[in-house]
């Protein structure tokens, strides 16, 4: 579990809101503990500097503002302000939630701030002249969240949870319960806690790097209607026509998915010829065979093909959605391997296509798509020919040499601070200490003049992996070229190629680092490079607690494999320089 120290405040009364959202980030791999401050205070505890928010040291800060608090004047009385002053106030409440943002930044740096956009009840005393008259209510309230949303953009520590949309998605109707508001000061229903908790807990694990990586499907009644093996490739269901369609647009949020980075793969009790052949030629499938990271289709049980699907795609299974329209082999899945999400599905497929948005907004949330994120269907179509490469050759020298890589390394730019900060959020299997940082950590840390942040990217003669590895150093106080190793990472999906001999080398070199201080930390996933610095010739110093310190003295003399090209970009003046 990740701790979480979390400041709740609100512009209205929102400490019902604690059960719902623990119990949500709790589900999502967080363990918080929460300060929230009083009813209407949020102002007053943002500009003390010694309020209890402060004191908390929260690392996410959630400002939930409601529309019916932020408007009050003009929900009261619209006809009080012609069109131009309506306009005006929503400019001027967006700049003031933007001052108290810059605040909170200035006194917590690093902490997470989310901010939301916000609803007003469509009903309301201008009636008919809301869209029929100059800038309505309703035009105030989209102003408001398109200011906000603008001012987020510019805000890498700011973050927007949609709450119009999910008032929409629950109707406004059920987003309010009036009673409570008047006995509690509280406006949100139960079903907006839950959907403000759920919405809450997926915009932080897409923060925080703790999302799934691979939805893994049945075939038969779930890509497509009918079984294959008894209705045959003209009998199944899959079209532009009746319920063939809603597999068909099923098929096309699934490629959305794919679009953003997450992976696909088949978990299929069938014939596998039969099957492929409908994957590969029927003309209602939108899926084909280079949109799956791999397939297993054989008359295997289905978690014992998850986990072949983990070893081959070299991720936990804790990282698989599984979804099958059979409730017994859901059944079986999750008493067999229960690391895997095996949400309920619906019986009807006209609602599947509703399931899995739902399923993508809690499991698969994305802040950004990284150039890495569009690619990785690709990434790992590659690695499969890489796979074939190595089974052919005689050798593993001679296996990595077939493969011709190349890598280029650099210090982090605007380009690459995105993609850095979101492997030290997701890499978990070789990352040597697994600290996280948040983009505007990464940034802030490239203006240290004591701080070195190389990124690694490795291509192929398969292809680009994008940039797969991340080394941050710190140089040690009153020692001259010593360079501590805060994190040290790589992507599961390129190690066993020795990228990280020739990723520590470059950048002692580009260091000129007289000594290497390197420490691993222990997790639950990370064995697998317990013994890197050993192996890279490091010697073992001492522990602290479980955490191993090693040492490399001359670290210059680090062997480049000589099966790599390497290429190091450096900036303009440096390169200049070295002329």
């Amino acid at each position: 579990m990740t701790q979480l120290r979390v400041a709740l405040l609100a512009s209205c009364t929102v400490e019902v809101l604690e059960r719902p959202l623990g119990a949500a980030l709790r589900e999502r791999g967080f363990e918080p503990s929460f300060w929230i401050s009083g009813f209407a205070q949020y102002q007053q505890d943002v500009l003390n500097p010694a309020s209890g928010l402060y004191a908390h040291e929260p690392n996410v800060v959630l400002v939930y503002l409601d529309a019916e608090d932020l408007f009050r004047d003009l929900i009261k009385n619209p006809f009080a302000q012609l069109a131009e002053a309506r306009k005006e106030t929503a400019g001027r409440i967006a700049s003031e939630v933007a001052a108290l943002v810059d605040t909170v930044s200035q006194r917590l740096p690093g902490a997470t701030i989310v901010l939301n956009t916000t609803a007003v009840s469509p009903l309301n005393a201008l009636t008919g002249l809301e869209f029929n008259s100059e800038y309505g209510i309703q035009d105030a309230v989209g102003e408001y969240n398109r200011a906000i949303a603008a001012f987020a953009r510019t805000r890498p520590e700011v973050v927007i949870l949609d709450a119009a949309s999910l008032a929409a998605a629950v109707g406004f109707s059920r987003w309010r319960d009036d009673r409570l508001w008047y006995l509690a000061r509280l406006r949100l229903s139960r079903h907006a806690l839950d959907a403000l908790a759920s919405g809450y807990a997926s915009i932080l694990a897409a923060r925080l790097g703790k999302i799934k990586k691979c939805i893994a499907l049945d075939l038969d009644n779930t890509l497509w209607g009918g079984i294959i093996g008894e209705d045959g490739y003209e009998g199944i269901k899959l079209g532009e026509d009746g319920i063939g369609l809603a597999f068909a647009e099923f098929q096309d949020e699934l490629l959305n998915l794919y679009r953003k980075g997450v992976l696909l793969a088949v978990c299929s009790k069938n014939n596998s010829e039969d099957a492929l052949q409908v994957i590969r030629n029927h003309p209602g499938m939108r899926l084909r065979d280079e949109h799956f990271a791999a397939l297993r289709i054989n008359w295997e049980d289905k978690a014992s093909n998850l986990r072949a699907l983990a070893e081959e795609l070299n991720i936990g299974l804790d990282a698989f959605v599984f979804i099958d329209d059979n409730p017994v082999e859901r059944s079986w899945v999750k008493q067999s391997a229960p690391e895997v999400v095996v949400p309920e599905w619906p019986t009807d497929p006209v609602d599947y296509k509703t399931a899995l948005v739902q399923l993508e907004g809690r499991w698969f949330p994305k802040l950004g798509i990284t150039a890495e994120d569009r690619k990785r269907g690709e990434v790992y179509q590659a690695q499969a020919a890489r796979r074939q490469l190595a089974s052919s050759e005689t050798s593993i020298e001679e296996f990595y040499r077939a493969l011709e890589m190349r890598v280029r390394i650099g210090r982090a730019d605007a380009f690459t601070i995105p993609r850095i900060a979101q492997l030290t959020q997701k890499t978990n299997q070789f990352n040597l200490t697994t600290r996280r940082y948040s983009e505007a950590e990464i940034r802030a840390a490239t203006d240290d003049d004591q701080t070195e942040i190389f990124w690694l990217e490795l291509n192929d003669r398969f292809g680009p992996s994008g940039v797969v590895g991340v080394l941050i150093l710190k140089e040690g106080e009153g020692t001259s070229g010593e360079w501590h190793i805060d994190t040290f990472l790589l992507s599961c999906r390129v190690m066993g190629r020795t990228v990280e001999n020739a990723f520590l080398a470059a950048a002692a070199r580009e260091t000129n680092a007289s000594r290497l201080v390197g420490e691993f930390t222990p997790t639950a996933k990370n064995a697998p490079v317990k013994d890197l610095y050993q192996r890279l010739g490091f010697t073992h110093s001492h522990d602290v607690g479980d955490r191993r310190v090693w040492l490399l003295d001359e670290p210059g003399r680090l062997e480049m494999p000589s099966w790599f090209q390497v290429t190091i970009d450096r900036p303009a003046a440096a390169a200049a320089s070295d002329q």
